[in-house]
Order: structure tokens, then sequence, then C-alpha cells
């Protein structure tokens, strides 16, 4: 299974909270799995490197005063949270959360006034794109800061030869059904240029301690020069990434993707 659970929050206090609070809501959620399943949340935490789930930034329904970076959240302000699952397990621990369950954020809580979900098998999420016509462009709107770690350098680059390989890492790490070849990926992404961008990098900070490079914007890359067969296959991978992220930490918020093809 394949999918995406998105929740309609609500703030039951007042508190500060951080702009960049994916470290947090990846702990709310792994408090999540652990009440569904503390075997399932030993199993994703001690021994999955890449693990099966993203977890986005709490996104607010209205403007939020922002002070140093922090929100000043007040009582009765809502969200959105989403989070994607790539097993069926994971997906449903999401959907076990009940309708009035408390989620503590820091000092904010918040409680879950509604969520709706897209489920999919595997089958049907790789049917679906194969149905569509091949595509000359694929647009990434990264909705959230991507980045992508070269040695012991953070490299904030929208790359076609870091992010489609990347996809099909994540691909095989979480056994997708059709079998895609990380290299050959890599050989192709040669073929493929960046036509046009809107964008910004720069460091986020996820403790006071602790930062990363990311760029964040809309990217537009070219599969003119490729096959409409291996256009399927980059497709397949882009589409993947709404649900798997795009580069690393998406576990913790970063690398959330919307996809288009043109």
């Amino acid at each position: 299974m394949i999918g995406a659970v998105s929740y309609k929050l609500r703030a039951e206090n007042s508190a500060r909270l951080p702009l960049i609070n994916g470290r947090l809501m990846h702990a709310v959620f792994f408090k999540i799995l652990h009440e569904f399943s503390p075997e399932l949340e030993n199993f994703v935490h001690e021994k999955l490197n890449i693990k099966p789930f993203t977890v986005s930034f709490l996104d607010p329904l209205k403007n939020i005063p922002n002070i140093e970076g922090r929100w000043q959240v007040r009582r009765g302000d809502n969200f959105f949270w989403r989070v994607t699952g790539l097993n069926g397990e994971i997906l449903q621990a999401a959907l076990a959360i009940p309708i009035n369950y408390k989620i503590q954020v820091g000092e904010l809580i918040l409680t879950v006034e509604d969520f709706n979900s897209e489920i999919l098998t595997e089958e049907e999420f790789i049917s679906n794109v194969k149905k569509l016509s091949p595509a000359n462009e694929i647009e990434f709107e990264f909705l959230t800061p991507v980045s992508f770690r070269i040695d012991d350098f953070d490299a904030p680059y929208p790359r076609a030869d870091l992010i489609f390989p990347s996809l099909a890492d994540k691909w095989t790490q979480v056994q997708m059904p059709a079998a895609v070849d990380k290299k050959v990926i890599k050989e192709i992404t040669a073929q493929i240029r960046l036509t046009e961008w809107q964008g910004r990098s720069k460091k986020f900070y996820l403790a006071n301690d602790r930062g990363t490079l990311g760029f964040w914007g809309n990217f537009k890359y070219s599969l003119k020069e490729i096959n409409s067969d291996v256009q399927k296959v980059f497709m397949l991978l882009a589409k993947f990434g709404e649900y798997s992220g795009v580069g690393r930490l998406c576990a913790q918020g970063f690398g959330q993707t919307r996809v288009n093809f043109l």
C-alpha cells in the first residue's frame, strides 16, 4: 500500500512553535506508531535506514504572527498536517488516529478535528501513472526544503542526477513491485535538462546547534531526449516522490513535493 492521510488540527492553547517543526512532528508520529504497535515503532526506529513514512511541517490555515522564526500560536488556530505511508502497516497506524485525539507538539496541544485519506495499492499507483501520456517535462514543486548529502557536505542542488537516483533508492528500499536500477537511472539523467526554475536555498536550523542546507521552489526538467518508455519510469519516480519525499530528512518534514507532467 501507498498513500497519504491529511489531518485538520485545532490548537487548544497558546504557545510558541518553530516554523521548521519537522523534528517535533517526527516525534509525534513515532508516539502514534508506539500506541498503535510498539513492535512496529521499534522496527521502524531501529532497523530501517530509510523511514517508510513522511511527515509534513504544520501548515496553518490562516496567517499566524511570526516572531524570529517562531509562530505565536493562539488557541483556536487551525493547521493541516500530512502523513504519507509507504506500506500498509504505517497507513493503518495513521488511519487509527481518532477524531478528538490530542497531539502534543512542544508546549502546544492540538486536537484532531477531521482527516481524509488517499490510499492505493502499489499496483494501482503504477497503473495510474502508466495510463498517462509520456511527458516532455516534469515540474517539481518543492514545498519544503530539499537537501542531499554528498560525503560530509549538504548539497542544496536541484540536479536531476541527485533527485532521480535518490527516488530510485527509496523505491528499492521500500520494495516497490517494479525493479528500478539506481545506477541506470543516474546514467540516463545526463540527458535530462533543467529548463526553468524559481527557487531559493539557505541553511535551515533543526535545533540551535544543528542545521542543514536546502533548496525549495519550482523546477522544470525536460525529458525530450529520452524515449517514451523510459519517460514513464521517470514519471513513476517523480510521482512516487509525492509520497516518499525527495532527498534526506523526509521523515522530519523536508522534501515535501508536488509533481506536474507537461
